[in-house]
């Protein structure tokens, strides 16, 4: 099908077209599998909230107001569907990316360009990626959530706090702890910065970094991280895992749908 911007993609949804639903799958189902992998930890279970995600928008279109961007409005949908399973399923099974997984990334980026040669950051990007996962399980699961919703997802903090059903400032709370454990653990990845220390400061630095401190404040605080060797050393660490985090978004790193799977997914709303 022919689609040539967004505008005439939802229009052909609400007139129920068959094509332009196939069209949509396969355009957006590998970003969705790639968030929902991220915070279920499983490809079979993404598949099945990328699925059930997709055919809530099929049945649901005639809701979409156009206020934000079509993919905005799934995203929402797939967070919720996936908070939902987790809730459902809690497991502490490890997901790791295996060899395999690797090879096939290499693989595609090679195929996308057979004139180019692999990046020279991409092996370290993959090393990156298995250092994320692994820290990611070594916190608890509620911490673990508000980092992923807020820092790869980049929900703000009172969309999570929608999502989870719990106030803001305990959403900023818990990410504050899980962005502290997890430069603490990828330190060594990171920087070679020295402990953490101004504790005292620790809350102020996270608004900073949030971007939310008051004009009147950012000023002394922006004066005390410039001077304090602890305190510049935490917001490198930071910065530096958020860009980390958000290499997991890489859209080259998005798994594809196989043809079964999306002919499934097509199959199943028309009937």
């Amino acid at each position: 099908m022919n689609i040539r911007n967004e505008a005439e993609l939802v229009t052909a949804l609400q007139q129920r077209e068959p094509s332009a639903f196939a069209t949509l799958v396969e355009l957006v189902g590998p970003r969705l599998v790639s968030s929902a992998t991220r915070i279920l930890r499983s490809r079979q279970e993404a598949e099945d909230a990328m699925q059930e995600t997709l055919l809530a928008v099929w049945k649901g279109i005639e809701k979409f107001e156009g206020g934000s961007s079509l993919y905005t409005w799934m995203h929402r949908i797939l967070i919720n569907n996936c908070l939902a399973r987790l809730r459902s399923i809690r497991s502490d099974k490890e997901i790791a990316i295996s060899r395999q997984d690797n090879e096939n990334i290499l693989r595609e980026r090679s195929l996308r360009d057979s004139r180019a040669q692999l990046e020279p950051t991409l092996e370290k990007q993959i090393a990156m990626r298995h250092t994320i996962e692994k820290a990611l399980q070594q916190i608890p699961e509620e911490f673990r959530i508000v980092l992923l919703l807020r820092d790869v997802e980049e929900l703000s903090s009172k969309e999570a706090a929608e999502h989870l059903g719990i106030s803001d400032s305990l959403v900023r709370q818990r990410l504050h702890r899980a962005r502290t454990v997890m430069a603490e653990i990828l330190r060594p990845e990171l920087c070679s910065g020295p402990e953490l220390t101004c504790g005292g400061k620790v809350d102020l630095l996270m608004d900073f970094i949030d971007g939310v401190l008051s004009a009147e404040m950012f000023g002394p605080i922006d004066s005390h991280i410039s001077s304090c060797e602890a305190c510049s050393g935490l917001l490198s660490a930071h910065r530096g895992t958020i860009t980390h985090y958000r290499t997991l978004r890489e859209p080259t790193l998005n798994p594809q749908l196989s043809v079964e799977l999306v002919s499934r997914i097509v199959e199943q709303a028309l009937a």
